[in-house]
């Protein structure tokens, strides 16, 4: 805590001194395709500074209040290619203009997740996949599950009774961390957040890291790191609304409203959903999307002080309600209230220092009556941290951090009252530009639990350049402590028969890893390709122990969460992106992996070893009227699944099919501001044999949507 006080009073001399330091330097130019023509809307920023903004109509751009001294100049634009280029001032007015050439893969484009520090993607000596907000939308991707199952390979969402589940090459939703802007959110249910709470209003890109990351996002990150960039308003206006209609009474609206006064701006989004639902599986109310209907409302605030130091303010809120048909179990009421303040210092044009404080908290309620609330389940999340980077040379990026982490859980559902858990953290990272073609990435994290004490997990990149190649290898130890819930939860399965309980284990020791990947990335005007192998090692899998019960009098079942020793899992992604010609563009991505019992010496087959991803996305303009056509095609390779009858209790084994689901979206824009959205979900109508085990789609539907940008 001295630590984090420490950083509070820094920050505050920080402004102290800085405040008052700008100059009257001042930037213009005018932002052009490769044909001549305008761009309106392209983001203009100033590295290291608290400064930016967009082109106007005409596609100019104006900058000013910097001191004297060199600055670097970065020019993004959708469709094109990212440019930076260095500027000096010196007192007198600079003109620069940008000519942005065509392009279907930005090799330029900024991601910030895999190292915690800003790299292009060419750059980043961590393989990161990032998807930006208008092929989202090109795709039709209304909530973040269909997002990520679109276009990251090996990520799958199952449909279960507690809604849809996660699986990432192969392993568990738990071993997946969900961030937004960075930070941690909280609420789960068997490693599954509530992904209701994503507002996909409020989306700029979304960025997937997969393997270990614990080194940078401590516990849970043994399989992958999700994080979902928001935006910031870099013109004076910027708003957009929209409505979606399917089958089931299925609906979606969201507004956007980004504006920009000065030193002052402001990004709101809301979201409304609902749906009345449908059976996959007639008789089994557990294999059914139930009603529901949620909004979530997003703020965002930003104050510019000076270049060199701003403020920032986030809130979220969400309000959910869920009707459960089954007779044993309440209709709910979710929520979640998300606030949090940053605080950005520049020291010179080469160095940045974050102080942050971040708070989530997540409820679950059962209706008793219509007008009776009684809270089930109730988890607190906050976290504080100081984050820095400094560049000691220009071959030479430090990175170092401390964090301080709290998790209270009270949780009626599962006999839980207010248990804690804290963290306190320190963690570094040296970048280091050996060649202009080889780059190696080292950190480490000294990691202090309330429960288990001190651990430590170093992590190690190294990324070379070689024509149009690129090859990274990396390799890191990740450290997973056991949940509240995994230690003290006592848990009434909600299932006819005898009475089964889930219980906590008090003695579960924390999970470690050891992850390794090797990837190789061709990349050249138009084209994008990247193969990569990866093997991760997890010692201490705590799961859920099905194979041995307690039979207690009255017929009790109990069955206990336990550490399993050990599990390996390992495979292939590959990914492909290529423009086809001027307006085809085609993706691709498979991935092929096994999960292995190393005590039995035997591959799960309750995983599946195959999945595709295809897409099509076809652009043409003429005049004041465009058309855009997606085809999108998910593949789905064969898997097994243990089910227990709910009455006898006894497991049988189901065979699940290889399957395909196609789905074609059109997009029709009218005068650059207006479009009409219509298109087709699960073309060929599959339905699954299972009843909604292999995949929660009810068969064809057919959506249309409007929306204006303005």
């Amino acid at each position: 805590m001295k630590v984090i006080i420490s950083g509070y009073i820094m920050v505050i001399m920080m402004v102290m001194a800085t405040l008052g330091l700008s100059g009257q330097n001042t930037i213009s130019g005018v932002v052009r395709g490769s044909g001549g023509e305008t761009l309106a809307g392209a983001h203009i920023i100033i590295k290291n500074t608290t400064l930016g903004t967009a082109s106007d109509a005409l596609g100019q751009y104006r900058l000013k209040g910097l001191r004297n001294g060199v600055y670097t100049l970065r020019v993004s634009y959708f469709g094109y290619q990212t440019q930076e280029r260095e500027v000096e001032l010196s007192g007198r007015e600079v003109v620069l203009d940008f000519e942005m050439e065509e392009t279907s893969v930005d090799l330029n484009a900024v991601v910030v997740t895999g190292t915690r520090t800003e790299k292009s993607l060419s750059n980043t000596p961590v393989l990161t996949q990032s998807v930006g907000i208008r092929e989202l939308v090109s795709r039709d991707a209304t909530d973040i599950t269909q997002a990520l199952e679109m276009v990251v390979p090996g990520m799958e969402f199952a449909s279960t009774a507690a809604g849809k589940s996660l699986t990432l090459q192969g392993i568990d939703p738990q071993y997946t961390v969900f961030l937004v802007d960075g930070e941690r959110i909280a609420g789960d249910t068997y490693g599954d957040i509530d992904y209701s709470r994503i507002n996909m209003a409020d989306v700029e890109r979304i960025e997937v890291v997969k393997g270990a990351g614990s080194t940078l996002y401590g516990s849970n990150a043994l399989g992958g790191v999700v994080n979902i960039i928001t935006r910031t308003p870099s013109e004076v206006a910027r708003h957009s609304a929209s409505a979606r209609f399917s089958g089931y009474n299925t609906q979606n609206y969201q507004l956007s409203s980004g504006m920009k006064w000065g030193r002052i701006s402001s990004q709101t989004s809301v979201v409304m959903d609902k749906t009345e639902g449908y059976d996959l599986l007639k008789g089994n109310t557990y294999r059914t999307q139930e009603r529901e209907d949620a909004v979530v409302v997003n703020q965002k605030l930003r104050y510019t002080f000076s270049p060199e130091f701003l403020v920032e303010g986030k809130l979220s809120y969400m309000d959910k309600n869920h009707d459960n048909t089954a007779e044993q179990l309440y209709d709910r009421n979710n929520r979640n209230l998300t606030w949090g303040a940053r605080a950005t210092w520049f020291p010179g044009f080469k160095n940045d220092l974050t102080l942050s404080w971040h708070s989530d908290h997540y409820e679950l309620f059962n209706k008793i009556t219509p007008d009776s609330l009684v809270n089930d389940y109730d988890n607190r999340y906050n976290n504080a941290r100081l984050l820095g980077n400094f560049r000691l040379a220009e071959w030479n990026l430090l990175t170092v951090g401390t964090e301080y982490i709290q998790e209270t859980l009270t949780a009626a559902r599962n006999n839980i009252a207010e248990k804690n858990n804290s963290d306190y953290i320190l963690f570094a990272q040296e970048d280091l530009q050996a060649t202009d073609n080889l780059n190696f990435t080292g950190g480490f994290r000294a990691h202090h639990n309330s429960l288990y004490g001190w651990h430590f997990t170093p992590q190690v990149s190294a990324m070379y350049h070689i024509w149009h190649f690129t090859f990274r290898g990396n390799y890191g130890l990740g450290y997973k402590t056991p949940t509240l819930k995994e230690k003290y939860m006592s848990y009434k399965l909600p299932v006819p028969g005898p009475p089964m309980y889930l219980l906590g284990n008090e003695d579960l020791k924390p999970e470690d890893s050891r992850f390794a990947s090797l990837s190789m990335e061709y990349t050249r005007k138009g084209v994008s390709f990247s193969v990569s192998a990866f093997h991760n090692d997890i010692s201490g899998m705590i799961t859920e122990d099905l194979d041995e019960y307690n039979v207690k009098p009255g017929g009790i079942i109990e069955y206990t969460y336990r550490n399993y020793d050990h599990v390996t899992v390992r495979g292939i992604d590959v990914l492909l992106k290529t423009k086809v010609f001027r307006d085809l563009l085609f993706t691709g991505a498979l991935s092929f992996s096994k999960k292995y019992d190393e005590i039995d010496n035997k591959a799960f087959d309750n995983v599946r070893n195959f999945t595709g991803k295809f897409n099509a996305d076809y652009r043409l303009t003429a005049g004041d009227y465009g058309v855009n056509v997606n085809l999108q095609s998910n593949l789905y390779g064969k898997k097994k699944l243990n089910l227990m009858d709910d009455r006898t209790h006894q497991t049988t084994v189901v065979d699940l099919e290889r399957f395909s689901l196609w789905k074609l979206t059109t997009t029709h824009t009218f005068i650059s501001h207006y479009y009409l959205k219509a298109g087709i979900d699960n073309i060929f109508d599959y339905t699954d044999p299972s009843g909604g085990y292999n995949t929660g789609t009810p068969g064809r539907q057919f959506f249309l949507g409007i929306g204006v940008n303005f």
